[in-house]
């Protein structure tokens, strides 16, 4: 009697907690799958969303619909939307944000707050990227081909950051670097080709503003420099003389991604000079040369040699490109924060980051040349 009541007792907890008294029902949600933000001529911000109302799994046949609206705040824009839309607005936890370049070459910490502080807001796996235009103008295209805009986008960044063409970076990784004093950070670049939309480059940050850029055939390098690389890097040089036009001139090689080493070392020295060492191990694999004869020692050494002085000068030339725009993505103050805590106290970084001494060296290493040799 005493366990058949203890039985009874539990079945009846079971049927009161059942449920979740500040579940969300979604029956009603409208779910956002991308969200531009744009700044207008009077100062507001210009809010656009792709709302679709299907599940995950049922994106690619549904429609979708465009909404724009203003505010003096992201919730205000929000807002407005809500005001033209039936049902509540949800966000997709695998979705996109898209902010324009006018509006990041101020504070972008005031578009981004909100995000940080709403707890429904999903923020591990939403992609983010600055668009060269108005960010708006991308989700307005609705589809590309048979997808819908937000899934088309979110598939093309996770695409570009395989190729380590973009840096990998979500809502949620972007944070720490933001407000870290020692650190600044990257993020993809797009723009509107036309009918396409095409990667830009890498967008450069000096703590929270955007402040210049680097191009697409900079950005594998970028991302192995950065440390952060992904499953492949491709590389096309130029290395006979002859018609730029001729494809016999050049080689395609790609990095073998597992075995690249990379070394970091920052000094202060007795005169207080900052000195970086950025050291790069490339093993490759040729995947183009119509030249041929790598089966040839001599062509291999040839290769190692151009290869690695080629890509030591456009590591020098992303440095340069960095320092320009006083982009620590590398994190130098950081280094100097953790090894050097009084000498960094008496720093003004903003200064000084432009007269840091960089000295990168990459070493290419031909180790595979496909089949054909």
């Amino acid at each position: 009697m005493r366990k058949r009541g203890i039985a009874s007792g539990l079945m009846a907890l079971l049927i009161l907690t059942t449920g979740c008294w500040d579940q969300d029902s979604l029956k009603d949600a409208r779910l956002a799958n991308a969200s531009a933000y744009d700044i207008t001529s009077e100062g507001k911000i210009k809010q656009t969303l792709e709302i679709v109302d299907d599940s995950e799994s049922q994106q690619g046949t549904s429609d979708n619909e465009i909404h724009s609206g203003t505010g003096r705040s992201v919730r205000q824009s929000t807002d407005t939307i809500r005001a033209k839309v039936t049902g509540d607005i949800r966000f997709f936890k695998y979705g996109m944000i898209l902010y324009g370049n006018k509006l990041a070459q101020n504070d972008i910490y005031p578009y981004l707050d909100v995000l940080y502080r709403e707890p429904d807001y999903p923020t591990s796996h939403v992609k983010i990227a600055i668009v060269d235009g108005a960010a708006g103008d991308l989700l307005n295209q609705k589809r590309v081909g048979r997808i819908l805009i937000g899934e088309f986008m979110t598939k093309k960044m996770k695409s570009l950051e395989e190729l380590c063409i973009f840096p990998a970076m979500t809502l949620e990784t972007l944070l720490p670097p933001m407000l870290d004093p020692g650190q600044d950070f990257a993020l993809p670049y797009l723009y509107k080709d036309g009918e396409e939309i095409a990667a830009r480059g890498i967008a450069l940050f000096h703590g929270q503003r955007f402040t210049g850029s680097l191009n697409v055939e900079q950005g594998p390098l970028y991302v192995i420099m950065s440390g952060k690389w992904n499953k492949t890097a491709r590389f096309v040089k130029k290395i006979h003389s002859g018609s730029a036009n001729d494809p016999r001139n050049y080689v395609t090689y790609e990095a073998k991604t597992e075995k690249i080493k990379r070394k970091l070392a920052v000094h202060v020295n007795k005169d207080n000079q900052i000195d970086v060492n950025l050291r790069i191990q490339l093993p490759v694999n040729i995947v183009e040369y119509p030249m041929n004869h790598l089966q040839q020692k001599g062509t291999i050494e040839h290769l190692n040699r151009e290869l690695s002085e080629a890509m030591t000068r456009d590591a020098e030339m992303i440095v340069q490109t960095l320092q320009r725009s006083g982009c620590d993505s590398f994190g130098i103050g950081r280094q100097l924060i953790a090894h050097y805590p009084d000498f960094w106290k008496r720093l003004n970084w903003n200064k000084e980051y432009a007269q840091v001494r960089f000295h990168p060296e990459v070493t290419v290493k031909v180790v595979a040349n496909g089949v054909l040799n």
